[in-house]
């Protein structure tokens, strides 16, 4: 059974967001506004290898469709199940969930949740927050689409997955890259998963395993549900 804690309380117009963690994590972040942002090499390297996603921070497809490319004359098949695809530059995560999240998923995020009352200010006293710890080049929020990433042909060498032709020039590179852009495996397809991203010059103290540890104004977060 679930302890409802107060009801929903978010501002009108925002998404209905959550975050699901243990419960001493969710007691911090109620109590201080206490959030740790991870890098995408910290998810790609530990904690998504056990979870069957090794590409996290990267965007990428494989070519179960045959390409067939006619290169200087030549005709080029390309086909199989590796990925081709490109890095995204380095960032920071913090995860959150929609309403539509397994019951299995939230159990393995630690079962106790709070609401998040409005994502566009979260977002901003992150980006602000997160600026006077590491130089900030960008972030990015929103919903998670389960997909895989389209190719694209290019002229130009920057980021490009396969090298075709030097005269003149063709490369094979994704057409978009896109931090909120997952391939659709189980289990992330059933997190209902939303993101805010922080982009950085690099990592705080050139260490992708240390969090970006972060306090934002408790006010942004509501108690919901107390564990299972």
């Amino acid at each position: 059974m679930h302890d409802i804690i107060p009801g929903v309380d978010i501002e009108l117009g925002e998404p209905l967001l959550f975050r699901t963690s243990g419960a001493d994590v969710v007691r911090a972040t109620l109590k201080t506004g206490s959030l740790w942002l991870r890098s995408d090499r910290y998810f790609r390297e530990l904690e998504d290898r056990v979870r069957n996603d090794a590409e996290e921070g990267a965007n990428s497809t494989t070519t179960s469709l045959p390409l067939n490319v006619n290169v200087g004359g030549t005709k080029v098949r390309i086909q199989g199940s590796g990925a081709i695809g490109q890095i995204i530059q380095p960032h920071y995560l913090l995860s959150l969930h929609g309403t539509a999240i397994s019951g299995a998923q939230r159990r393995e995020f630690g079962g106790h949740t709070f609401g998040v009352r409005g994502l566009f200010k979260l977002t901003y006293e992150i980006l602000f927050q997160a600026a006077q710890q590491i130089k900030c080049t960008g972030y990015r929020y929103g919903p998670v689409a389960y997909q895989h990433t389209p190719l694209t042909f290019t002229s130009g060498a920057s980021g490009a997955a396969i090298g075709l032709a030097h005269d003149p020039p063709l490369y094979l590179n994704s057409y978009s890259s896109d931090v909120l852009r997952k391939r659709p495996i189980h289990p992330f397809i059933e997190q209902d998963e939303w993101r805010i991203a922080i982009f950085a010059d690099g990592y705080l103290s050139n260490d992708p395993n240390e969090p970006l540890k972060l306090h934002v104004a408790a006010s942004n977060f509501y108690p919901y549900l107390d564990g299972d």
